[in-house]
């Protein structure tokens, strides 16, 4: 606290007396060492690293975007492969029934007697591809019904829906296994236990999965594998969960379309496979949608997240895709929140498929605001530093400045001694310099006026003095009347083989007991015992 009150008393009075040599430097040295630090500054902000924190959130999104497309294209393609399988071999099955019936595949609806059995033919079929398949339901939907005089009946379709309650376990399918849709007489024989949301048969009114479906097939004609079909996100009649289908249609040898089957990815599969990991980010979530002219219809998407299961209400309608000016995509709903992210197309069909016109895409995108947030906190952070390093600038500045001109101060302390002989060495070769120039001096000061000697050689302070020499050591006497001579100290250090501090040593013993102060005084005490001689 002392140092630093001096500090503010020499700044007081720098506008009066100027700026001492220790303030200029540490001046001098603060804008030194903050010049440095505003350079590398300008340089960060010139090389972006105060953008790295979205740099870095990005890279995180990439690498975590592609490997979750990456098992989507796997994972689903499996599915489709799978599905284009099933109905393959069901098409043939079903074909082979009819025969053994004695109908035709296009006459189904003439026999629907026969579509319960037909149904409960396929049954192991559609078990088995389930066990098989990473899906959460299979399903099997003929073009017919049971009962075609009903009010409704163009709307419905007799179907056998399976569901996997546990999807993520492969082995014990039958505990998990639930009976959707199908005749109840199916269920009981075969001990399946039926859901609260049961239907006898397949409601086709907003279906695309199925009117879609085998509409295509019956215009395009093209191979299973170019028909099968991945219908948006829907919720199925009298259920609640929502699911993507994949459907593949039934065509018998004469190109007649039968129905359709296939597979189900419910929105509870896709979290358990497809959930972002979001350790650094909690708001972080996945989203597998249809896209059309830059825009994502989320009532088509399936979300997996830890923050929500689904960020939008399906009825939302779209998102609008943008560019983020932090590098990120930017996603708004209308009137909506604002989300960052990125995102990357995913190839559902072959490129002479029939669908082949429909984009779908894969997205991780979180809220902006959160974004800004975790990105800011790094920003802050290194902020912090910098200003940290400013503290220790000015610390440093403080510290070197009073180590460097200490020894200056010491110096110029020596130089109001009377006897510059004594002074030490500093170091600091300027300084040494101006020391030995002003030693030089001394040794050839000017004798004083002849007019005052006279008077001088009678005092007392003179009687004492050449009483005193006889209380001179033999080396000190060596050195005394070498200097009676006229030599300098060096001359005498050369003459007497002895070092320049020696000798300085025996100057401050002749000082002390000749009783004079300065090498000045004692060349003038010289000087009047020459006289002395002289006159006798």
């Amino acid at each position: 606290m002392q140092k630093i009150r001096a500090y503010r008393e020499a700044i007081r009075q720098a506008g009066q007396d100027g700026l001492s040599l220790r303030l200029r430097l540490f001046g001098f040295l603060f804008l030194f060492l903050n010049a440095i630090m505003l350079g590398v500054l300008v340089m960060l902000f010139a090389t972006g690293v105060f953008q790295t924190g979205f740099r870095e959130h990005r890279s995180l999104l990439q690498n975590e975007l592609s490997h979750l497309s990456q098992a989507v294209y796997q994972n689903y393609g499996e599915i489709s492969v799978r599905c284009v399988a099933l109905a393959e071999s069901l098409s043939s099955s079903l074909e082979r029934r009819c025969r053994e019936q004695g109908i035709r595949p296009s006459h189904l609806q003439d026999s629907p007697q026969l579509l319960e059995e037909l149904l409960s033919g396929e049954l192991s079929s559609l078990t088995g591809a389930l066990e098989k398949a990473k899906s959460s339901g299979v399903f099997l939907v003929l073009d017919a019904t049971v009962n075609p005089d009903l009010p409704d009946a163009r709307f419905s379709r007799a179907c056998l829906y399976l569901k996997n309650m546990e999807p993520n376990i492969v082995s014990g399918l039958d505990a998990n296994l639930r009976y959707l849709i199908g005749p109840m007489k199916i269920a009981r024989g075969r001990g399946i236990q039926t859901l609260p949301q049961w239907r006898m048969e397949m409601d086709i009114s907003s279906a695309p999965y199925f009117s879609g479906t085998v509409g295509t097939a019956r215009q395009e004609k093209l191979p299973t594998s170019r028909l099968y079909f991945w219908s948006p996100a829907t919720v199925l009649p009298g259920g609640s969960e929502r699911a993507m289908l994949c459907s593949a249609p039934l065509i018998a040898s004469d190109g007649t379309v039968m129905g359709v089957c296939g597979f189900e990815v419910s929105e509870m599969l896709f979290k358990l496979a497809y959930a972002p990991d979001s350790d650094s980010h909690e708001q972080l979530f996945c989203m597998l949608s249809p896209e059309k002219e830059g825009q994502f219809h989320v009532s088509g998407a399936l979300f997996a997240g830890r923050s929500a299961t689904r960020p939008f209400a399906p009825d939302n309608g779209f998102l609008m895709i943008g560019q983020d000016p932090s590098a990120f995509s930017s996603y708004r709903q209308p009137e909506g929140e604002l989300y960052a992210g990125l995102h990357r197309e995913i190839m559902l069909y072959p490129k002479d498929s029939a669908y082949q016109g429909e984009r779908w895409a894969l997205a991780l995108m979180m809220p902006r605001r959160v974004l800004a947030q975790h990105v800011s906190a790094r920003t802050h952070a290194l902020l912090l530093w910098l200003f940290l390093l400013m503290g220790l600038d000015i610390l440093l500045s403080f510290v070197i400045s009073r180590r460097y001109i200490r020894p200056v101060l010491v110096a110029l302390e020596s130089l109001k001694q009377p006897d510059l002989a004594s002074a030490s060495k500093t170091r600091i070769p300027e300084i040494d310099d101006l020391l030995e120039f002003l030693q030089s001096q001394d040794e050839r000061g000017a004798p004083p006026p002849q007019q005052e000697s006279a008077p001088l050689l009678r005092s007392s302070l003179y009687q004492e003095f050449t009483k005193n020499i006889g209380t001179l050591s033999a080396a000190e006497r060596s050195v005394f009347d070498l200097y009676m001579k006229g030599y300098t100290a060096r001359e005498i250090a050369d003459v007497l083989c002895l070092s320049i501090n020696t000798i300085k040593t025996h100057n401050r013993r002749i000082y002390s007991k000749l009783n004079v102060t300065s090498r000045k005084e004692l060349m003038i005490y010289i000087q009047m015992m020459g006289e002395a001689k002289a006159d006798i």
